[in-house]
């Protein structure tokens, strides 16, 4: 499944408040998405420094107020200011959204079967040796486990 399914397959990030508990709801547009890994990639960035590492033109106008819809509204990012400038840092890691995402994907298009969304993922990509080993290793270590 590529980035594009994925990307269709969520809309909006909400965090619910359920009995005292935080439960995350991680679901971004593809277009937050692509300004999350861009800080994701540089650790923290300006809006200038987002735009600069962006593969296309945004205007830095729409860039600037979507980084403050993932701080105020999502959450997704902090925001300390430096100088003129508003530094952006994420608040939640590249692994707590693919581990949401995949879930969600697992529930809806897979009926909650894991082996069905390993499959799936396995069955569209060419696997080299390397990784057909890590998958052995993984699988090994859920077995120690149990």
């Amino acid at each position: 499944m590529g980035l594009e399914t994925l990307r269709f397959c969520f809309g909006k990030i909400l965090i619910f408040i359920c009995m005292g508990l935080i439960v995350k709801d991680y679901r971004l547009t593809p277009y937050e998405l692509e300004l999350l890994d861009v800080i994701w990639n540089l650790e923290e960035a300006s809006v200038q420094e987002v735009c600069d590492a962006l593969p296309r033109d945004l205007a830095y106008t729409t860039v600037m107020t979507t980084l403050s819809l993932l701080v105020q509204k999502k959450k997704v990012l902090e925001r300390v200011k430096r100088g003129r400038a508003y530094i952006y840092k994420p608040a939640i890691t590249r692994e707590e959204v693919s581990r949401f995402m995949l879930g969600q994907i697992k529930q809806v298009l897979h009926q909650d079967s894991l082996p069905s969304l390993m499959l799936n993922l396995l069955e569209n990509e060419e696997i080299s040796e390397d990784d057909i080993n890590a998958l052995k290793a993984a699988i090994r270590k859920l077995e120690d486990q149990q």
